[in-house]
């Protein structure tokens, strides 16, 4: 296998655990999918990481692919669902958290992307204020306190799946309200992620 061009060649190569093939398949796919993750992340060393996290990805599950039908559209899922967990990540919750609440702001930071985000966290805790009093409490408990479900369901006595449902309606309507609020922009997006559960 020595010229692999088609994906039906590639994801067979793969299948088969053939390094040609994985070599192939990041030659052919890696700048595409580089350019979508940046799209979102904006930082080189992240994008990076995430490109490598789903061609490693691939390569650990390559028997598993036979059934693919469109392997392009499968690379993109992957991605996608890359980049979405590192936005749900507690390191990315934690930068724009302290973007949101820092009066000192990084010389090298984006003015209008800052700019983005806390007018978009003024209108999340405007949203936040209007939930009911006990989604609210889980709400927060979770999201600022940094407490689990179960955590949450021993400080208020009430059940995990209850804490569950609280926290699910509360991010629906979080983010509903921001979609309503908020212009749409590629920040927009990234800050909606982080009301993901």
């Amino acid at each position: 296998m020595n010229n692999l061009s088609t994906e039906a060649d590639i994801l067979d190569g793969l299948v088969k655990g053939e390094r040609v093939a994985f070599i192939q398949l990041y030659e052919q796919y890696a700048g595409e999918l580089y350019r979508y993750i940046y799209l979102f992340i904006r930082s080189r060393e992240d994008a990076e990481d995430i490109l490598q996290n789903v061609f490693t990805k691939i390569w650990l599950k390559r028997d598993t692919l036979a059934g693919i039908r469109s392997l392009r559209s499968f690379l993109f899922r992957v991605t996608r669902n890359q980049v979405l967990n590192y936005f749900r990540s507690s390191k990315v919750k934690m930068r724009v958290h302290n973007l949101m609440t820092s009066a000192d702001t990084r010389e090298d930071a984006d003015a209008n992307e800052l700019l983005q985000y806390k007018q978009y966290y003024e209108i999340a805790k405007d949203a936040i204020n209007k939930l009911p009093k006990r989604r609210q409490e889980v709400f927060r408990l979770n999201h600022e306190s940094g407490l689990n479900t179960h955590e949450i369901a021993q400080q208020l006595n009430i059940s995990t799946s209850a804490v569950k449902q609280h926290l699910y309606a509360a991010s629906d309507f979080i983010r509903e309200y921001l979609q309503k609020h908020g212009d749409l922009t590629v920040s927009l997006v990234i800050f909606l992620s982080l009301f993901k559960k």
